[in-house]
């Protein structure tokens, strides 16, 4: 008997490799950014803290931050060594940053709930620090709900050959489908773990617009632009 997987899910993972004078950067900033924000009474009470969900304060723009540019590149790397790999050399696609966010799990239980990101088409988290030998807090993956509506609801990590969990590993980078439901499983450490997340929209180059393809912003025309006086 045969099982043939006839749509696997895409994930790629990568360790990367900053000077240490780069990786110092990157943590410092999220250091402070752990300490200035979520100290604050009001969030003083949750065991994560996300940027994105602060975004009016600007906190989901980290790629502008010159401590990350290294990042962006090793991230641009990656996503165009990915659509190269699924879709050929000549594909045509263009990928943008939409915005950036740390991530804080607390050392007491830090969690994050089952989500999607379906504003963006890839997304992206690098772990800018862990603590050595501790897999607590995976990456969790599960399979879309109606994955097995057919017959029975089961969990990716269970139904997949390979598994749907990852461990975190300091500078690992991982890549995947935004509408691929994830959580991160419970963090217990010695102190609290920091990471990065990334949404990214792909589209179209600027004037090459393809049928049931997301066209190049360049190419938008915001509607208010036609409002009456």
């Amino acid at each position: 008997m045969v099982v043939e997987w006839l749509f696997p899910t895409p994930v790629l993972h990568a360790d990367l490799q900053p000077d240490s004078e780069i990786a110092a950067g990157m943590e410092a900033e999220l250091a402070c950014f752990d300490q200035e924000v979520f100290g604050q009474q009001q969030f003083n009470d949750r065991n994560n803290l996300t940027g994105d969900l602060l975004g009016s304060a600007g906190l989901d723009q980290l790629h502008r931050s010159p401590s990350f540019q290294w990042l962006n590149q090793q991230l641009s790397l990656h996503v165009s060594q990915y659509l190269e790999l699924l879709l050929g050399p000549e594909h045509g696609l263009e990928s943008h940053i939409q915005k950036a966010w740390p991530v804080v799990c607390a050392q007491n239980g830090g969690e994050v709930e089952l989500h999607t990101h379906r504003n963006a088409q890839l997304s992206a988290v690098f772990y800018v620090k862990t603590e050595a030998e501790n897999s607590s807090g995976e990456l969790e993956f599960l399979a879309p709900d109606d994955y097995f509506s057919h017959v029975m609801s089961i969990p990716f990590s269970d139904a997949a050959v390979s598994g749907g969990v990852f461990a975190p590993k300091q500078h690992r980078l991982l890549l995947f489908p935004s509408d691929l439901r994830h959580r991160v499983t419970p963090y217990e450490g010695g102190s609290p773990r920091y990471s990065v997340s990334y949404d990214i929209a792909i589209t179209t180059a600027s004037g090459r617009g393809h049928e049931m393809r997301v066209p190049h912003p360049m190419d938008w025309v915001p509607m208010s632009l036609f409002h009456s006086p």
